[in-house]
């Protein structure tokens, strides 16, 4: 048996292991320091360290079937209407307590959409029996039998499209039930088939934006129909049904090949290191002042893998909250707050930071050093701050388990030629500064 003998002297170096950029099933890197990790959970990236994300927190609101629909609404504070699939409830809270009331369902809602006016305040419901209002926790039917998938109200119009159409449809200005028409009362605008299906219609800002699988038409759109003017922005890539939502200055939406802009001008995509994860997910969204939210459901499985990327509209940068089970988000304002509710099947849970998540990792991809001929040695890696830290390190398939706490240095002594590296941060007040590491190459005489 061939014996290796290596150079008694080889050059130790230290390096940072990772500038913890973000994560990426395609663009993470195989040298140090990593740019890309290869996943990154409940853990979010701030002045170049890991602290913990919002996670989904109980707030004990469960039901006895499914949740279909969850519309917030106001009537003499914030309430929910939710629609599961035998009943609906009306949700509210007083004196810190949660208070359910079960109603009578005889429709299926599709959309909705909010309309004030004066003295007016209620929802409007696309059903599939047709436009019905919500009002005061009470559900009244209307003459307008129109079974819309998409509807929106935009400067007291309400816009709708009816399942795989590309026919928009509006009613009169200031009367939403109203949709003869005329001139001076409702209409319709043909949009292009060669852009595909109406999927989303969002008001943003002074316009209204009609989301096709392929484009944005923008509509300038006020109480003259005879001033409206139509124009389309195609998309560089196929945008996914749901993802669409408005973030106040920009109009953000997810595609296969990463996160796309908006900005009532033209569209642009960013994030393209996150298109192995949205390429085969349904994507749904919402945004606060703050961050935008995508729930990524996994379309090519029936195991339930779901995850929320949450986008920081300032820092333009990202982090992954898991939450198995998620079915679709809710924006609620509460009390003053924004509120992101996440729906699983049969309970409503909350984001929150403060619920301390035991499913927190940081785990590289695969790191050969740059050089995947030679083994290396792994001498010594070493933790800044005083989080306690369960580490894993993968050398060439073998794991090896290690617990830092009180003390910061820990030596590892494995050889190998490819590595990696897994960090699980324990506890609250979590902090962990990128660690370094000290390693050789094994060069043979």
């Amino acid at each position: 048996m061939k014996r290796i003998y290596y150079k008694k002297f080889v050059s130790t170096r230290k390096v940072k292991v990772a500038n913890f950029k973000g994560v990426s099933r395609d663009w993470y890197s195989k040298s140090l320091p990593i740019d890309f990790a290869l996943k990154q959970e409940n853990l979010k990236i701030v002045n170049g360290a890991l602290i913990p994300s919002m996670s989904p927190k109980s707030i004990e609101l469960t039901f006895d079937e499914s949740i279909n629909k969850v519309i917030p609404f106001y009537d003499n504070g914030t309430k929910l209407f939710v629609a599961c699939s035998d009943s609906n409830y009306i949700i509210e809270e007083n004196n810190g307590e949660i208070i359910k009331t079960k109603i009578e369902k005889d429709c299926e809602i599709i959309d909705s959409t909010n309309y004030k006016y004066g003295e007016d305040n209620f929802v409007i419901l696309a059903t599939d029996v047709g436009v019905k209002k919500l009002i005061g926790g009470v559900i009244e039917s209307s003459d307008v039998d129109l079974k819309f998938s998409n509807i929106c109200n935009h400067f007291y119009r309400i816009f709708g499209a009816e399942k795989n159409s590309t026919k928009l449809l509006f009613s009169d200005d200031f009367a939403p039930f109203n949709w003869e028409q005329s001139i001076d009362e409702g209409g319709y605008i043909n949009l292009s088939f060669d852009y595909g299906k109406i999927t989303d219609i969002i008001s943003f800002n002074e316009y209204l934006v009609v989301c096709q699988e392929d484009c944005f038409t923008k509509i300038t759109a006020y109480s003259e129909q005879d001033s409206f003017v139509v124009k389309t922005i195609t998309s560089p890539s196929n945008i996914k049904e749901g993802s669409t939502v408005n973030c106040g200055s920009q109009v953000m939406y997810a595609t296969g090949n990463g996160f796309g802009i908006f900005d009532g001008y033209d569209c642009r995509t960013i994030c393209e290191e996150l298109a192995g994860f949205l390429k085969d997910s349904d994507i749904e969204s919402v945004a606060t002042s703050d961050y935008c939210y995508f729930l990524c459901k996994d379309k090519s499985s029936d195991i339930k893998n779901n995850y929320i990327i949450a986008y920081n509209l300032l820092y333009r940068d990202y982090h992954f909250i898991t939450e198995n089970e998620a079915e679709f988000l809710v924006k609620v304002k509460f009390n003053g707050e924004e509120k992101v509710l996440i729906v699983c099947d049969k309970e409503i849970k909350v984001l929150s930071a403060d619920i301390n998540s035991s499913n927190k990792i940081w785990r590289s991809g695969s790191i050969d050093f740059g050089n995947s001929a030679d083994f290396k040695l792994l001498r010594r890696i070493e933790f800044g701050g005083n989080t306690i830290i369960d580490l894993k390190i993968a050398v060439d398939g073998k794991n090896y388990f290690f617990n830092i706490t009180n003390k910061r240095s820990q030596l590892l002594n494995l050889k190998g030629k490819e590595f990696e590296i897994e960090i699980a941060p324990k506890g609250r007040n979590i902090n962990v500064p990128s660690p370094v590491i000290e390693y050789s190459v094994l060069e043979e005489n």
